[in-house]
């Protein structure tokens, strides 16, 4: 899947959600959840658990931060790997309409290993341009296209990678407060699905 095939993707969803729009407030930014996440490549499968939490600091600003603690098989290798992902960043937001925004965030993320594995860490930047739309007062749903490079650093050197992928979600709203949360994600270079299934506190 190439960049135009992702952008395509976001595009017509985006177009999706106005056709099917019915009375609803916009996007909450400010939020905490916690989920189950589960990855599956080519050459290695994982599972663990993932907390994302959100602030809206102003009306078009938000923060963002990011822990997920996943054990990982890995094809090759005699033991499990523990990885510790971390990310931090900074986006914004427009109102495309009163239930639909475009959103941009830039984010810093780590990579922290541990196991069977000679890589000690990786780390860099991702850039993820999107949308999210209110398709009734208890639902929505969003997707997100994502540019990622990491620098890898290990026994042997430091290598860059780069990588697309998108991420296809949905929120629907459980109580007043909680929130069902979930999606499916995918990068091309590293062949990698994930899913996430957790529980959203709207703050």
């Amino acid at each position: 899947m190439n960049n135009k095939q992702l952008f395509a993707m976001v595009t017509g969803l985006s177009l999706w959600c106005c056709s099917q729009l019915v009375a609803a407030a916009g996007p909450s930014y400010t939020y905490a959840e916690i989920g189950y996440q589960h990855l599956d490549a080519d050459k290695y499968d994982g599972n663990g658990a993932r907390v994302n939490i959100s602030y809206g600091a102003t009306d078009n600003i938000f923060v963002k931060m990011g822990y997920a603690r996943l054990f990982v098989d890995a094809t090759g290798l005699s033991g499990d790997i523990d990885v510790d992902r971390f990310n931090i960043g900074i986006g914004g937001h427009m109102a495309l309409s009163d239930k639909i925004d475009a959103l941009a965030v830039v984010s810093y993320v780590d990579n922290e290993y541990s196991g069977a594995i000679p890589t000690e860490a990786d780390d860099g930047y991702q850039v993820d341009l999107g949308v999210r739309a209110m398709l009734s007062k208890k639902a929505e749903v969003n997707a997100t296209a994502t540019y990622r490079h990491m620098g890898l650093t290990s026994a042997f050197g430091v290598a860059d990678d780069d990588d697309t992928g998108f991420e296809l979600g949905t929120v629907i709203r459980l109580k007043k407060k909680f929130h069902f949360t979930g999606n499916i994600s995918y990068f091309d270079e590293a062949e990698e699905t994930g899913v996430f299934a957790g529980i959203r506190l709207k703050l």
